[in-house]
């Protein structure tokens, strides 16, 4: 297994160096920055990426015509417990975590094709169709808190909101607040463009004059769920 290590730690680079080259479980690389990994994938297949550098996760550098590796782990200072990931990120550690264990997990992951791309799509034409502006950071935003809402095995998975606003601003290196306030503005702009009937009929009470538009929690539950009943086909 081939595995980019994205770090401009020297500690980080050779503790994992000497577990890859100890343990013997896989063929490791190390790049200190974004620009080396995306020239290095668009020359070589990788297996797996493993980062120190939530930037790698920005949709303007995922969307860079390079084949991205099966699987992306993320070396972060804090772990989600309890909670699954988007689809494109496979698994994120902690940075305190021993490298020969990180490395004898990531060495468990299976290979096989991924189906970020049709899920994403998914998302993204609910997005486009109920009139969230796609210009808006909101709109990615609200495509990966949709995204990780949906990888889970039930909506009570995910605790709260809270939850959510955590991960996007681990991906995105913004603030909770930041998250929130774009989710809000990308809601109240699909609200003024969309057509009302349609909303009607996806948000039922909560469109009423008196209430205003819904809550991002409200909106976001809401739209997984309806995603996840359109893809069963017990909905139009």
């Amino acid at each position: 297994m081939r595995v980019l290590l994205l770090t401009a730690d020297r500690r980080t680079a050779r503790a994992y160096a000497e577990a890859a080259e100890e343990t013997g479980l896989l063929r490791l690389h190390t790049l200190k920055n974004t620009a080396q990994v995306l020239e290095r994938l668009f020359r070589d297949p990788f297996d797996a990426l493993l980062s120190e550098d939530v930037s790698i996760l920005l949709p303007q550098v995922r969307r860079c015509a390079v084949p991205w590796p099966e699987h992306l782990f993320l070396l972060s200072d804090r772990t989600i417990e309890s909670l699954r990931l988007p689809e494109y990120l496979t698994f994120c550690f902690s940075k305190d975590s021993d490298p020969k264990a990180v490395l004898a997990r990531i060495a468990r992951f299976p290979n096989g094709k991924s189906r970020k791309g049709s899920a994403e799509e998914t998302i993204s034409r609910f997005l486009r169709q109920i009139g969230v502006p796609v210009f808006l950071n909101g709109f990615d935003y609200l495509r990966t808190a949709l995204g990780l809402i949906l990888s889970q095995g039930s909506m009570t998975d995910v605790k709260s909101i809270n939850q959510v606003y955590s991960i996007l601003s681990m991906i995105y290196g913004i603030s909770a607040y930041v998250a929130e306030h774009a989710i809000r503005h990308a809601i109240d702009a699909a609200w003024i463009r969309a057509d009302t009937g349609m909303l009607e009929r996806l948000f039922g009470y909560t469109v009423r004059p008196d209430r205003g538009v819904p809550s991002n929690a409200a909106f976001l539950f809401r739209a997984a769920d309806h995603i996840r009943l359109k893809e069963k086909g017990e909905v139009l």
